[in-house]
Formats: structure tokens, C-alpha cells, sequence
């Protein structure tokens, strides 16, 4: 459902841009290096509801950093103005939880990807600008949790919100900080990846 209305906005973009002034489309890819904000109280929920289902003591870490992608394509409508539509991996985070009375390992995975629709603003040159990008995109969480007893994959939540992202282009090589809002939560990155025109 939401992973159509992405694609509807970003096809009746393209049906409804003048493009008496376009350029040319174009296809991008680039790595993501993502930071997921989780906090030292987030991690401390954790422990506790741990705690409070039964065991005795409950640590948990994680580094807060994954790597992931994107790939999309885009249209130059004038020299300052595209649209674009994508998809975006979240990478993985993984939080590592050590428990005694019993003593247990617990490894949790939390994956993720989106669908997405933006406009792109450029300033400067067409081989070298600053640019802006804003748009919304559709996401889905999912979670694996590893013990010595198993393993479950549950989905934790998906929901359509806003994102943006601030960069700077040279040629077919760009780099970006992009922020993605996920329900009351949100991620960043920064963002190094190439842009090819047909």
C-alpha cells in the first residue's frame, strides 16, 4: 500500500513537470554510512525489561554505525530542479545483550529499507554544485533476535515521514548527510556515491 503511493507521486511527478527545458534522465547508486542514534537509555530499556522478566542481570552494547545503499533514478527537469524516486537500505544494527540467572548471549538485528520520492534542488554548475534533496519515503523495520534457544524474526514497525538530505556534486562523484524520520524516531548518514546521465 504505501510502496504504491510512492511509486504513484513519483510517476505523477514525472507526467506533470514541463519539460520543455529538461536535460536528461539519469540512474545514481551510493554508499551509505549510518548512524542510528540509539542512546545509552535506549540500551538501559533494554536491560530492564530483561530484568524484569526474570534475570538477574542484563548488559547490553551496540557500535551504532552500519553500512547501506541506495540506487534510484532521476530526471533533470530545468538546470536546477529534478525529481527522484529510490530505494534505500538501512544497513543493519546489532546490539549485543549478555544476561546472568541464567547466563545468556542474545544478539538482535534490526534491519530495515525504504521507498522513496524527492525533489532535488541544485546551485551552481551542472558539473559542480551544492544541492538540497526533500521528499518522503515508505519504510519497513524488522528484527532478528539470536539465543542459545533460537531464533525469532519479528517486523517492528513501517510508516510513510519525511527526509532530506544537504550535498555537494563534482562531476559523476557526490557526497551527502541525509536524515530519514522513522515514526518517532529518526537515523542519519553520510552518503558518498555516483551519478550516471543517459
Amino acid at each position: 500500500m504505501f510502496k504504491k503511493t510512492i511509486i504513484s507521486i513519483f510517476l505523477t511527478l514525472l507526467a506533470t513537470a514541463s519539460f520543455s527545458n529538461a536535460k536528461e534522465p539519469y540512474v545514481y547508486g551510493a554508499a551509505k554510512y549510518w548512524n542510528y542514534g540509539l542512546e545509552k537509555s535506549d540500551l538501559q530499556t533494554i536491560n530492564t525489561s530483561l530484568v524484569n522478566l526474570g534475570f538477574s542481570s542484563s548488559s547490553s552494547s551496540t557500535d551504532n554505525w552500519g553500512i547501506g545503499y541506495e540506487f534510484g533514478i532521476g530526471y533533470d527537469v530545468t538546470d536546477n530542479f529534478a525529481i527522484e524516486g529510490g530505494y534505500v537500505d538501512f544497513g543493519t544494527l546489532t546490539i549485543k545483550t549478555n544476561t546472568t540467572g541464567p547466563t545468556e548471549n542474545i544478539t538482535t538485528d534490526i534491519t530495515g529499507n525504504a521507498f522513496s520520492a524527492n525533489l532535488k534542488a541544485k546551485f551552481g554548475s551542472n558539473d559542480d554544485h551544492f544541492f538540497g534533496r526533500a521528499g518522503i519515503h515508505t519504510w519497513d523495520l524488522n528484527s532478528a533476535v539470536t539465543s542459545s534457544l533460537g531464533k525469532s524474526t519479528d517486523p517492528l514497525g513501517s510508516g510513510t515521514d519525511p527526509w532530506f538530505g544537504v550535498g555537494y556534486q563534482s562531476g559523476m562523484f557526490n557526497v551527502s548527510y541525509d536524515y530519514y524520520k522513522l515514526g518517532s524516531g529518526d537515523i542519519t548518514s553520510i552518503t558518498g556515491g555516483i551519478k550516471y546521465t543517459f
